[in-house]
């Protein structure tokens, strides 16, 4: 008797965990994935925007430069390295008003008032990988 107790509550709690972890899954699939998608349509216009393809010699599409997180943080582009940009002083965001905020030997930090760039020395070719992150993106959790 007192197996079939246990066997039961046990069962139970592998059903109701199983419940809410479906609710939750489901949840954030319908209500919240629009959010996310929409973040990183936003992201790669404004890296478009930035640097443009004519100027700059883009490797790829831009990518999730931190696929851990929920939210799309930042967006990337791998540039390649050609006759007009051979050090990383040249590259940097073309169009809006971009202010260089912080720069060391391995990266030039840009920002405006909506986003941030990051440009480091790609270490797997010769290029650049540049980032570019929400300056507020802390206060997307809170919506």
């Amino acid at each position: 008797m007192k197996f079939k107790t246990i066997y039961s509550v046990v069962w139970y709690t592998f059903i109701g965990c199983f419940f809410v972890w479906l609710i939750c899954g489901l949840s954030y699939r319908f209500l919240f994935n629009d959010k996310v998608e929409q973040s990183r349509v936003e992201l790669t216009q404004a890296l478009h925007a930035a640097f443009p393809r004519e100027h700059y010699i883009i490797d790829g599409e831009p990518y999730d430069s931190n696929r851990r997180n929920l939210l799309s943080i930042g967006r990337s582009i791998d540039i390649k390295q050609d006759s007009q940009h051979m050090d990383m002083k040249s590259i940097r965001p073309l169009s809006g008003n971009w202010e260089l905020v912080d720069q060391s030997k391995n990266w030039f930090v840009y920002e405006n008032q909506l986003y941030r760039v990051y440009v480091t020395k790609n270490t797997n070719n010769d290029g650049y990988n540049v980032v570019i992150a929400r300056n507020n993106w802390l206060e997307i959790l809170h919506l």
